[in-house]
């Protein structure tokens, strides 16, 4: 239950729905591509409460464009966003996720064998990973949720990630495409998480080292409301925050934000006249 709230709460970050507005000639459509393996492993020695014996399932489910509304090269960089693999095909990189090693590194250590499914009345372990896609006028982003949990431990960890494509230019959008200097963007975070009412929520979650500082580091993860004019960054557990207080998010509004640090000509085309000074 705790999963699918974190999920829904995350997919309403982004626009719902992955059409283009009705008045426009193309639509945007993806379906789900899903898989799933179920595993025991067998240990040589006792490896916690379970034994020397565990179950793990591995599954995904993620939304996948139909075929032409992305170019090729789109398509690689998001199968290896979800994968890790862009060099294979979706099947072989979805079958090479679905077996990689998960939890325990050393293989030498446990018999891996594959079973029909897992004793849902037992603890076992699983690592899932799931997708949505939002779009607005000229973007689409798609979201990956991932979470596993190792049987018998506390709390399980989970991860959002962004990947952003401009529709016109069939690439990719990074932070790096929408301001000029990046160092400032750091410092105009941490100016967004003391001085805008719309980030307070997050003050008193953040680790002593990263209170009053001067400069956020350099968050890997970001969604871009270009209809709504604002940029919103995303620090992963344990990045910024201790791990009760969950994925820490800072909004940015354009506008404000290019007091802070120039827009490059790409982000003032794309939100806009009166996006900036």
């Amino acid at each position: 239950m705790k999963r699918t709230i974190l999920f829904i709460a995350l997919s309403a970050l982004l626009m719902a729905g992955c059409h283009q507005k009705a008045n426009e000639e193309k639509s945007f459509n993806i379906h789900n591509r899903n898989g799933e393996k179920c595993y025991q492993l067998t240990f040589s020695e006792e490896q916690g409460p379970w034994g020397n014996t565990v179950e793990m399932v591995v599954s995904y489910m993620v939304a996948w464009p139909d075929e032409g509304c992305l170019p090729p090269a789109a398509e690689r960089e998001l199968q290896y966003f979800y994968f890790g693999d862009s060099t294979n095909t979706f099947e072989v990189a979805a079958k090479g996720w679905l077996e990689k090693t998960f939890f325990y590194d050393n293989e030498e250590e446990y018999e891996k064998a594959p079973i029909d499914q897992v004793d849902d009345e037992s603890d076992f372990c699983y690592v899932t990973l799931e997708s949505e896609c939002a779009r607005d006028s000229q973007l689409v982003t798609f979201l990956a949720l991932r979470e596993s949990l190792i049987a018998g431990a506390a709390h399980g960890m989970h991860s959002a990630d962004y990947l952003t494509f401009d529709l016109e230019t069939g690439r990719s959008v990074h932070l790096a495409d929408l301001v000029s200097d990046t160092t400032l963007l750091c410092e105009a975070i941490a100016h967004a998480i003391q001085d805008l009412e719309v980030n307070k929520g997050m003050r008193d979650c953040l680790f002593d080292e990263f209170r009053d500082v001067e400069r956020m580091p350099m968050p890997h993860n970001f969604t871009i409301d270009s209809d709504r004019n604002f940029i919103t960054v995303y620090y992963a557990l344990y990045e910024i925050a201790p791990y009760a207080c969950g994925i820490q998010e800072v909004t940015l509004p354009i506008f404000w934000l290019s007091k802070h640090v120039a827009l490059t000509p790409y982000a003032k085309r794309l939100f806009g006249p009166g996006c900036s000074l």
